[in-house]
């Protein structure tokens, strides 16, 4: 293309000449920064600033079509100031925590008359089983979505000042909706280990070289990225034999991608992390990676067009008395291997964790279905495609000679809905595929 312009014609000239879609590509794709920068650069870019109808089509494409309620502002500016650089957040981020994992729901709000417009995150969490509930039938349930950040115009006292980032975890134990800072933090090395009695055990790292498929790469907010620190606490924890294992962090051989953190200056993030069973000394902050969402058409498994990749994508999924989790299902294209890996998890299998895995390409045979089967529910076979395969059992802590493997039987019968046979518990484990909530 550089060969076909002018000597003469400046790249800035060149830019204010290409179709107006193009360059509403080409600005939906600049930082902040850069974006200004470009439309100063010339009068005919730059009377894109008060053309309304130019920020509103880009607007429309993070979901936003009414301003309402966002102080009388512009669309340059909610676009510019708030959706340019946090709208690529939109969506569901999985946290590392050590064993339980976590997941954040980035969602736009185009608020109301009680609160202004802006852009929420909320923290997924699942009902913890009561005793009475352990014997039950196992149904996934949804999640618990609690408000903890804000990111909007409600403190700037100019049309054109940035939005505010702040902390709305818990006003009984912290200050009013106080400040917060969301960071992208650069790819690291860094992981979690477990310091027992008989020694120390490596954690899933997360994501790991084996389970990065659910990772979506365009979903990092234009912020600036910041250095990741590494720590090593291996010299403090190295001595201990602790009555209750410790879960600590060092330096491993695999390196972790780009990241987002959250922080406030009354550690509130912090204090919502799940319960674990072990003491945890970790420092620093959890690193949060964007979740993909896999959209697929609705065919039933016993249609002629139906095809495993379909059961690609996220899911919620019963797993007995640790209650509901989340499982990204993953294809190996080459293999024909559907593999379920835990999103979270818990202290048993870990977030990071191959929970199980089955071969697509061959079906299983109504007369190879264990009897079991018939007590879960599974009693028309002929509604199910059934596969083969092992799923990953362990004792708590999760260490090397803890697990083991168990036959499994995984029977899709619906286009959302599947379960999953623990041949050798007589257990049975219901999945239901995440779709994003509407309106």
């Amino acid at each position: 293309m550089a060969d076909n312009v002018h000597p003469n014609t400046s790249p800035t000239n060149f830019v204010a000449g290409l179709p107006y879609d193009v360059l509403l590509e080409i600005l939906r794709l600049l930082p902040p920064v850069d974006l200004l920068h470009l439309l100063s650069c010339s009068r005919s870019l730059s009377a894109l600033v008060n053309e309304e109808s130019t920020w509103r089509n880009l607007s429309t494409s993070y979901g936003l079509h009414d301003i309402e309620h966002f102080g009388g502002r512009s669309w340059f500016t909610i676009y510019t100031r708030l959706l340019l650089p946090y709208g690529p957040m939109l969506g569901l981020w999985a946290g590392d925590y050590p064993y339980t994992g976590g997941i954040l729901d980035v969602r736009l709000h185009p608020g109301d008359r009680h609160t202004p417009g802006g852009i929420v995150i909320d923290a997924w969490q699942f009902r913890l089983l009561q005793p009475e509930d352990l014997d039950g039938p196992e149904r996934p349930e949804p999640p618990i979505r609690t408000p903890r950040v804000r990111i909007d115009f409600s403190t700037a006292s100019a049309p054109h000042e940035i939005p505010f980032v702040m902390c709305c975890c818990n006003k009984r134990l912290t200050p009013a909706p106080h400040a917060a800072s969301i960071e992208v933090l650069s790819p690291t090395y860094q992981g979690h280990f477990l310091r027992t009695r008989q020694g120390t055990y490596s954690h899933p790292d997360f994501p790991s070289s084996q389970s990065h498929g659910w990772l979506d790469k365009s979903r990092y907010p234009h912020l600036r990225c910041r250095p990741s620190s590494v720590e090593d606490q291996t010299p403090q924890v190295s001595h201990l034999h602790p009555r209750i294992p410790i879960v600590f962090t060092a330096p491993t051989v695999y390196k972790k991608p780009t990241a987002i953190s959250i922080h406030c200056r009354h550690g509130c993030v912090d204090r919502i992390r799940p319960f674990l069973g072990f003491d945890d000394v970790v420092p620093s902050a959890p690193r949060y990676y964007p979740l993909r969402h896999d959209v697929h058409p609705d065919l039933h498994p016993v249609s002629n067009d139906w095809h495993p990749r379909l059961l690609v994508g996220l899911w919620l999924g019963s797993h007995g008395p640790h209650g509901t989790e989340c499982l990204y299902f993953d294809l190996d294209g080459t293999s024909s291997i559907l593999r379920a890996w835990k999103i979270t998890g818990d202290e048993n299998v870990p977030r990071g964790a191959l929970s199980w895995e089955v071969d697509t390409r061959v079906p299983y045979t109504m007369s190879q279905v264990p009897t079991c089967a018939l007590e879960q529910g599974l009693d028309d076979l002929a509604r199910y495609r059934l596969f083969g395969g092992t799923g990953t059992i362990s004792a708590r802590g999760y260490l090397p000679h803890q697990t083991q493997s168990t036959a499994v039987v995984l029977a899709v019968g619906e286009a959302d809905t599947s379960k999953m046979i623990w041949v050798e518990m007589d257990e049975c484990s219901a999945y239901q595929r995440y779709k994003v909530k509407s309106g």
